[in-house]
């Protein structure tokens, strides 16, 4: 009987401790846009009144800190969010509430429902369109909120979205299969007269020299391209005015219809 009866005080020992440890703490939630921030990647520092980090909690979790007052400084993409006087009572749950930031992820599952982990840039809109951020799909990334250029390293050329407004309380959720083929057509002219049959025409990315799709001479050089930006090269065969132009800057966006007029005198 003996080493029962030893067995059951060490139980009750080790429970009354445990209560003891559960009643000397306090729990704080983050809570950013509830489900839709929740499992972002950015984590909330949490500093003690000594200055030292207590530790670190991400939105949608919940971390046991000693009761006292905190600060909880969580860097975001663009910014930080500063929440000062963060009181932790034993006991209890301190839930920390964050709603002005926006939510960006891109979602690239295949048919059976996996994500392959694409490379996803984020740049600002202007050129020369300077790198804010850099995750995989799939992730859940916090901004402050801006404006801003996506682009997916998925084949067969990646997709690209541009101005993507991310709005302060939004998630934005972007979806490989919601973007659609631009149509873009490059009207050759000479003397405000078609020049299409004169010419050939290749299509850049913007800045580059990679060429994406060419047009031979004939009745119209027309293109399927991928959302993003351009440069058209025209090469005049004819003898007749420039021999050659380049048109640079040429946006297309999901779906797009845009013809661009590239005059050769």
């Amino acid at each position: 009987m003996r080493p029962i009866r030893l067995l059951a005080a060490t139980f009750a020992l080790i429970w009354t401790a445990s209560l003891a440890l559960g009643e000397s703490t306090g729990t704080l939630k983050l809570d950013v846009l509830g489900k839709e921030g929740a499992g972002a990647r950015n984590p909330a520092h949490l500093i003690a009144a000594n200055g030292k980090e207590a530790g670190q909690v991400t939105p949608g979790s919940s971390v046991a800190l000693p009761p006292g007052e905190y600060k909880l400084v969580m860097p975001i993409v663009g910014g930080q969010i500063v929440k000062d006087g963060v009181q932790i009572e034993a006991g209890r749950t301190h839930t920390v509430l964050i709603e002005n930031v926006a939510v960006l992820q891109v979602s690239a599952k295949d048919k059976t429902g996996v994500d392959p982990g694409f490379g996803v840039t984020v740049t600002t809109t202007d050129i020369p369109h300077a790198k804010v951020a850099s995750f995989i799909s799939g992730d859940k990334v916090l901004f402050a909120p801006t404006e801003v250029d996506v682009h997916v390293d998925a084949p067969p050329q990646g997709y690209d979205w541009h101005a993507l407004q991310l709005a302060p309380g939004r998630h934005a959720l972007l979806t490989l299969d919601e973007v659609a083929k631009a149509d873009l057509v490059v009207q050759t002219v000479m003397s405000k007269i078609p020049f299409d049959k004169s010419t050939r025409v290749v299509i850049l990315r913007a800045g580059t020299q990679t060429r994406v799709a060419e047009s031979d001479p004939g009745s119209e050089h027309r293109f399927k391209l991928d959302p993003g930006d351009y440069d058209a090269y025209v090469e005049n065969r004819s003898g007749k005015g420039k021999p050659y132009v380049t048109s640079a800057g040429i946006h297309l966006n999901s779906g797009a219809k845009v013809e661009r007029t590239v005059p050769l005198d």
